[in-house]
């Protein structure tokens, strides 16, 4: 069982110093379910199936004032695979992200996207790279390649789109870290007449939401419309001027069948042509800002394919730490102090305790057996905390709103969590 976590917080925005809700949203293992792919062991399209022993989506999910943390294997609950002209294979990589809790503009030179690696996370735990796939055109061999110049840098989607799965439009990378591209197609619905939901995060903390939302960005009553690139193809018959009108020294390869106009980032420029300012975001309400956060947006064209920049543009709008991007992401330790919402594996791995909680869905009454002498705080689906106390006899929780809320055990340094439901 996933269960949709939120957390609320509160972002101040640099340009407003106004107060805005934050909800942090991941798909959090309860339950155990294990990840599982097809490949090809030979040639298509005959498959095999591998069944991994290792947790999908988020396993933990935790945070205090200032970062929201999240432990996850890489690892999509959907059966990932067939891949076509791709031998690599996922596995889990347990990996640790912090998100910032109050995310703000970047006021000084924006940091530009990593050129390979992850630019944030998507909320089953999956990274999100990049608009690259570290290759550029390398004059001397006439291809694409990672000893390329580094002027004409190649766009993965149209390198790879044709290697990634069919159920979440993912692939493994040499190093076995499975990741999205250009469009998590599993985590939004295709509804074109329902705003998109939250699909994943930026590591600068501001939410990164499917491909619809609302006309007007401060009017949640305009109507709900595809939300379009500012993007466009440069009109360039050569590659011998970059963006922004710097001559190419060597210029890149001829505009022909072989290397199309799109292959490669340089390919495209900020014409204002849409909805989304130059790093693939506005700032608007949605249903879970009302009040107006800065969001991302995927992108895709009239047809339905994922378009240029996909879902962040080359740089970041807010503030990120450079090292925590990247081929460097992950690495986070999370601090003592902070609160968990628990999952298949906490966040310090303790012993967990085994007890009984029963009525559930309660009435009014929480028993909880076999942890006498434990202490329990109850947190609401929003991370705010309700109750504390030791347990010694009935929880009385009459006064709660009905709803799911958290349960935390911990007694003799072993700790427990379950959800109950109030009606």
């Amino acid at each position: 069982m996933k269960n949709k976590i939120t957390l609320l917080a509160l972002v101040c925005s640099s340009a407003a110093m106004a107060q805005f809700p934050l909800a942090d949203e991941w798909m959090l293992n309860t339950d155990g379910t294990t990840a599982s792919y097809e490949y090809y062991p030979g040639m298509p399209p005959t498959t095999q199936t591998v069944n991994l022993t290792d947790s999908a989506d988020v396993l933990t999910v935790c945070y205090d004032n200032d970062y929201v943390y999240i432990r996850a294997n890489g690892l999509a609950s959907y059966l990932m695979g067939p891949w076509a002209m791709n031998p690599n294979e996922p596995a889990a990589i347990l990996k640790t992200y912090r998100f910032p809790r109050n995310p703000q503009e970047e006021m000084g030179t924006k940091v530009d996207q990593p050129f390979g690696g992850a630019l944030g996370i998507a909320i089953n735990g999956v990274s999100l790279y990049g608009i690259g796939d570290a290759r550029s055109y390398n004059t001397t061999d006439n291809e694409n390649n990672a000893m390329g110049d580094g002027l004409w840098n190649s766009d993965a989607w149209v390198s790879e789109g044709p290697t990634l799965d069919a159920t979440g439009l993912g692939h493994a990378d040499g190093n076995e870290n499975y990741h999205y591209h250009a469009t998590p197609i599993s985590l939004y619905p295709g509804s074109t007449t329902a705003h998109s939901p939250i699909v994943g995060w930026s590591f600068d903390g501001f939410p990164i939401y499917g491909p619809y939302g609302y006309d007007s960005p401060y009017d949640s009553g305009s109507g709900v419309v595809r939300i379009e690139t500012g993007y466009s193809l440069r009109s360039i018959t050569d590659r011998t001027i970059l963006p922004g009108g710097a001559s190419s020294t060597p210029p890149g390869p001829a505009i022909n069948a072989t290397f199309p106009l799109g292959t490669y980032q340089e390919d495209w420029e900020y014409s204002n042509a849409g909805h989304l300012d130059e790093y693939n975001g506005r700032w608007c309400v949605t249903p879970e800002f009302p009040d107006t956060i800065y969001a991302y947006f995927v992108t895709k064209d009239a047809a339905g394919d994922p378009e240029y920049p996909y879902y962040v543009g080359p740089q970041y709008f807010g503030v990120v730490n450079a090292s925590e991007v990247g081929g460097g992401s992950g690495n986070i330790t999370i601090p003592g102090g902070v609160t968990c919402l628990g999952g298949t594996n906490s966040v310090d791995e303790l012993s967990t305790l085994e007890f009984s909680l029963y009525p559930n869905p309660s009435n009014g009454v929480l028993n909880v057996k076999g942890v006498d002498g434990a202490t329990y705080t109850i947190l609401d689906q929003v991370g705010r905390k309700i109750a504390e106390g030791k347990i010694d006899s009935p929880i009385d929780i009459e006064k709660l709103e009905n709803g799911i809320y958290h349960l935390h055990l911990e007694l003799e340094g072993k700790r427990a969590y379950s959800s109950f439901v109030n009606k």
